[in-house]
């Protein structure tokens, strides 16, 4: 009983490895690796002294039949798989912010340097960061880490480690990524409405006199309108974004 108490503690390590390993903002670059490893022991060890018997004791049932080492193995690849799709899952609520900071970044011709993102190492524009740096500050400050850390102490009540358990709904998935861009584009609503005017007038005023050239004359408006128009919604902005990451923390993208 002694080793199934051990396996299953190691299953539990694993789940909630995963989950911080993918999990946004915990994967950022700038999260030290010792603060990962610290915080999925100390995560581990709490759920340890909760769901570990109850594990065990399905790892105990098992070790009777044939095939027991292949069940291990399984049962380790699951778990490490269902920690990583959790995360993966639950930080799509951060993909609208890069959609949203895209848009406009392309309207506003920041597209051509790259620089990275706080969220991963992956090249992102100026627009697309500050909105990521603004859901982050608003991820820690509507203490929605807590609420996550909850969810995945709650998926060992209804998903225990070593036992059968039927996977999560891809409908939900499906649902969750795609209306994830739906979410970007009400985020910049307003800023995308004052861009759109913004384009209108320039064709109409290139259009009326031939003498401005759009790439030097109305590049520089399209920034500048771009440029005001955060200033001018950035409520609305931080409402939007607020809006959706309370959805994680009452469970609507789950």
């Amino acid at each position: 009983m002694i080793e199934s108490l051990i396996l299953a503690s190691v299953l539990i390590m694993l789940r909630v490895v995963a989950f911080v390993t993918f999990m946004p903002p915990l994967n950022g670059q700038g999260m030290p690796n010792t603060v990962k490893i610290g915080l999925s022991a100390a995560i581990t060890l709490l759920l340890v002294t909760q769901h570990a018997y109850d594990g065990a004791v399905n790892i105990y049932s098992a070790s009777t039949g044939q095939g027991y080492w292949l069940f291990l193995f399984l049962m380790a690849a699951r778990e490490t798989a269902f920690g990583a799709g959790l995360a993966w899952l639950m930080g799509l609520a951060m993909v609208p912010l890069r959609i949203a900071g895209a848009w406009v970044a392309q309207e506003m011709g920041l597209t051509l340097g790259g620089i990275f993102s706080p969220m991963d190492a992956q090249p992102s524009n100026p627009i697309s960061q500050a909105l990521e740096a603004v859901g982050v500050l608003l991820f820690f400050v509507m203490n929605l880490h807590h609420v996550l850390f909850a969810a995945v102490g709650n998926t060992f009540r209804f998903r225990p480690v070593g036992a059968a358990w039927v996977m999560p709904d891809w409908h939900t998935v499906v649902y969750t990524v795609s209306t994830a861009i739906n979410q970007g584009f009400m985020i910049i609503a307003p800023l995308g409405i004052l861009m759109f005017v913004t384009l209108i007038m320039l064709l109409i005023t290139i259009r009326a006199v031939p003498q401005f050239n759009f790439m030097s004359y109305g590049m520089t408006v399209r920034l500048a309108a771009g440029m005001g128009g955060i200033v001018l919604f950035y409520p609305e902005i931080s409402g939007a974004v607020q809006s959706i990451l309370q959805g994680v923390g009452t469970g609507a993208i789950f």
